[in-house]
């Protein structure tokens, strides 16, 4: 079990995430058996008592100010930090780079790895809390070789890297100190992935929904739609997954419009027979009275890219408490962004292909979304966009609404479970009865294996391992140019084009 020394909620959000059973500790004892997260300062008797554990072989993951007080050789400077790039070290696996813009710390490594006494220690330069935590969005460019970059309002911290990347550093303090790391995995079974497609249905016309549906029939995947209810007030003939989108297609600053805004939209559904728990806002948006209005209409799940993209679901914080709400984070570009960045529609078919396989590698979903309208006007490469994900191997199709159902017995397989390892033998002890949650174990020396979550016991050695696939190198000689003046004037002149043509449709 890992344990860190002050309960805070960013902490607790990655911990959920990850399936990870974890203790807070109010003082340092003696003896740690498990990996130590230091996230407060600690007075000099503590620092006295974590080198000593240090030395016997303890592993830690830090900040800068603590490393400088357990190495005073160790000198940093405080700093604004943009990004991360990164460094080719396994820290970064599966990581392109770390969008920040937070005040943090700058040494002659940008994350420091050293070896203390039989210990290890990993210090990053930033708050991880303070990042998983924060609310800031902006226009944002994501990259793929083309005339311009495809771009959308998004969070300005890309949360679903700082929580890869932080898992990293726990999976090698585990392996420092000769241990396996244990997780709930993410996906039923043994799945690598998982996939859904998101339909807002925003302002298009009847034929345009119509397109889609027959899109639907045509594929094995069933979509999630998120209904304008002002503009498609009737939809009880079809059975399909619809949820709330607005009535209104707007978000606002204010609680009691956002309220209404939502709770008009879901009586119009509930008058023609459907009862709605899912609700994504228009453009993306989001802010705390939104997400208080959620709660207030009895929402269970939502999905605003402006407060997370790219990442696991998660629960948001409102004035200093954990929302009842859910976030299920999808990519945020779609085919309008790749339309108006000048990609032909097979540039737009490579664009999903080459996120399909990022996401397939990190292990992490493929969740994307579109409008009636696109899929009207480019059914075919649509169809192929859904073939192509209907055809990669081990990957669990679903919609949004049943992805919420199953990750919330995952959440509660959490609450009720605990295990640990004692001379080779996993002890579970669990609550939990559904059948296809299981624990993902990996060795210190990168092998895998997944076990189902019951109640008994294991022998390590009787299980059968896996090599976990070799990293892509990842490239990362573009990144520094979507944060050029040039893309930033480029985006600027596409917003306030796209702010024209929005009006055009109203």
């Amino acid at each position: 079990m890992i344990s860190l020394l002050k309960d805070e909620l960013g902490w607790r959000q990655i911990f959920m995430q990850e399936g990870i059973v974890y203790n807070v500790l109010s003082t340092i004892p003696d003896k740690i058996p498990e990996p130590i997260i230091i996230n407060r300062n600690l007075n000099d008797s503590e620092m006295i008592k974590i080198k000593s554990l240090l030395n016997n072989g303890l592993s830690v993951l830090t900040n800068f100010p603590n490393l400088k007080k357990i190495i005073p050789d160790f000198n940093y400077q405080q700093k604004k930090i943009s990004y991360i790039l990164n460094n080719d070290t396994d820290i970064f696996n599966n990581v392109i780079a770390l969008d920040l813009k937070l005040d943090g710390y700058k040494s002659a490594s940008m994350i420091c790895e050293v070896k203390y006494g039989k210990g290890y220690i990993i210090a990053l330069p930033f708050d991880i809390n303070q990042a998983i935590y924060d609310f800031r969005s902006e226009r944002k460019p994501f990259y793929y070789p083309s005339r311009k970059f495809p771009n959308e309002i998004v969070s300005v911290v890309s949360k679903g890297a700082v929580r890869k990347l932080v898992v990293n550093c726990i999976i090698k303090l585990y392996a420092a100190m000769n241990l396996p790391y244990l997780h709930l995995w993410y996906y039923p079974n043994e799945y690598t992935s998982v996939f859904a497609f998101r339909v807002d249905t925003d302002f298009g016309p009847e034929d345009t929904l119509q397109a889609t549906f027959d899109l639907e029939n045509k594929t094995t995947i069933p979509f999630t739609y998120f209904i304008n209810t002002k503009e498609h007030p009737k939809l009880s003939r079809n059975q399909r997954d619809f949820q709330i989108h607005c009535y209104h297609h707007e978000v606002y600053k204010d609680y009691q419009r956002n309220y209404d805004n939502i709770k008009k939209a879901k009586n119009i559904l509930e008058q023609t027979g459907i009862k709605s728990i899912g609700f994504v806002s228009p453009y993306g948006f989001w802010n705390g009275n939104l997400q208080k209005a959620m709660e207030d209409c009895e929402i269970q799940y939502s999905s605003e890219f402006s407060l997370s993209y790219d990442d696991l679901p998660f629960f948001p914080v409102i004035n200093n408490r954990v929302s009842s709400v859910i976030q299920i984070p999808v990519h945020p570009i779609c085919m309008g962004r790749l339309v108006h960045a000048s990609l032909s529609p097979e540039k737009c078919i490579d664009y999903y292909q080459k996120y399909f396989d990022r996401q397939l590698q990190a292990n992490e979903p493929m969740f994307i979304y579109d409008h009636p309208h696109r899929i009207a006007q480019f059914p075919d490469v649509f169809y192929q966009i859904l073939s192509r994900a209907e055809k990669m191997s081990n990957l669990w199709i679903t919609n949004l609404t049943d992805f919420y159902y199953w990750w919330k017995s995952r959440l509660q397989a959490l609450n009720d479970s605990q295990w640990k390892i004692d001379n080779r033998t996993l002890e579970i002890k669990t609550r939990s009865s559904v059948n296809n949650i299981y624990l993902h174990v990996i060795t210190p020396d990168q092998h895998q294996a997944f076990v189902p979550l019951k109640q008994t016991l294991y022998n390590l050695n009787d299980i059968k391992y896996k090599s976990i696939p070799m990293n892509v190198k990842t490239d990362t000689s573009y990144y520094p140019s979507l944060k050029s003046n040039k893309i930033k004037l480029q985006m600027k002149f596409y917003a306030t084009l796209d702010s024209v043509l929005e009006l055009f449709k109203r």
